[in-house]
């Protein structure tokens, strides 16, 4: 037996040796007859046909032609399955429209509300090598500050930054302005200084009158 692929059919032939003499020919042939016929990726023999096939003749179909149709379908449905669940050629496909919109939006504007939404959607993708999440951040320490700000103004008067003071009139200056307004924030006797704030936190005693 052998098969003739015709489209997406596979037609059954079987070969017969006709002998030089049979029939007053002169010279030996093979005789074909057509058997039937079986779609190309028929998985199993259709139920018409296997019962006019001998044993070795449904053996050589089932190696050429369901037992490969089976393990190709087989490879589709993993293929398929593989596919569904795979999220990279859907963000994949994802990136090729953002493109085309990138390009578009250009000569028409998007409105932002139909972005964000997309922006949004990306941030939640669980990616390989996230980052740990960071720690929560630690409070802030204006007195740490304060006392770094105070020390380096110290350094650049000490280096001259500020040049030095006029012979006279030296309470009229810029400086000299600055200082007492330090002083009053830090040590004054308003409601509003550090110091007050520290007494009302507890931190730091009450002066006695």
């Amino acid at each position: 037996m052998h098969i003739k692929r015709r489209g997406r059919m596979a037609c059954l032939y079987r070969s017969r040796w006709v002998p030089k003499g049979t029939a007053g020919n002169t010279h030996g042939y093979a005789e074909q007859t057509y058997v039937g016929s079986l779609p190309s990726d028929s998985c199993a023999l259709p139920e018409g046909l296997a019962p006019g096939l001998t044993a070795e003749e449904r053996d050589y179909v089932e190696r050429s032609i369901c037992g490969p149709a089976r393990a190709a379908a087989e490879r589709t449905r993993q293929e398929a399955a593989q596919r569904e669940v795979d999220p990279v050629w859907r963000l994949a496909e994802a990136r090729r429209l953002v493109d085309e919109a990138v390009e578009r939006s250009h000569r028409r504007r998007v409105p932002r509300d139909t972005v964000q939404p997309i922006a949004e959607a990306l941030g939640r993708v669980s990616v390989v090598g996230a980052p740990e999440p960071r720690p929560p951040p630690q409070r802030p320490d204006p007195l740490s500050d304060a006392l770094s700000a105070v020390r380096a103004a110290a350094t650049a008067v000490r280096d001259g930054v500020l040049g030095s003071a006029p012979a006279s009139g030296a309470r009229t200056t810029r400086t000299y302005t600055l200082w007492a307004q330090i002083v009053a924030e830090v040590d004054g006797t308003a409601d509003s200084s550090l110091l007050e704030a520290l007494q009302a936190r507890g931190f730091v005693k009450r002066r006695r009158g």
